[in-house]
């Protein structure tokens, strides 16, 4: 099983929730990274989804999971997207590449991608949930 995975908001360093601090406990940070991605404000967090437009980033980190299977239970429950949430979830957990920021590609990784409607949302222009924030 992938042991990679890529954080983009309420789970990055420096947030004092619960399951970030879980994540802190049970994994080691890898790397500073990017997705091609669009990230959107959701609510308190942030929701990205895929872009096929090579410009549009989405900055976060890397992480090995220690306990694989354990981690992404847990984080699957936080991010309602196990079996025993209503389906379609607001994310899914898929594999994908991250780049590094110093360009070294990292596959397959772990990435919990939004999967409702953003008609209605502010699109995050940063990229990057923990800089202040430049909505469209």
């Amino acid at each position: 099983m992938n042991d990679l995975l890529f954080v983009y908001g309420t789970l990055r360093q420096g947030n004092t929730n619960a399951i970030a601090l879980y994540l802190a406990q049970q994994a080691d940070f890898v790397a500073y990274g990017w997705f091609q991605g669009l990230m959107y404000q959701i609510s308190f967090y942030p929701g990205v989804v895929a872009s096929n437009d090579h410009c549009h980033r989405v900055y976060g980190e890397v992480y090995r999971l220690r306990d694989t299977q354990s981690v992404l239970t847990m984080l699957d429950e936080y991010e309602e997207c196990s079996a025993r949430h209503p389906q379609p979830a607001e994310y899914q957990r898929v594999k994908t590449q991250i780049l590094t920021i110093d360009d070294q590609l990292l596959e397959p990784v772990w990435i919990y991608l939004y999967q409702w409607p953003v008609a209605d949302k502010s699109r995050i222009v940063t990229g990057d949930f923990m800089q202040p924030m430049q909505m469209a």
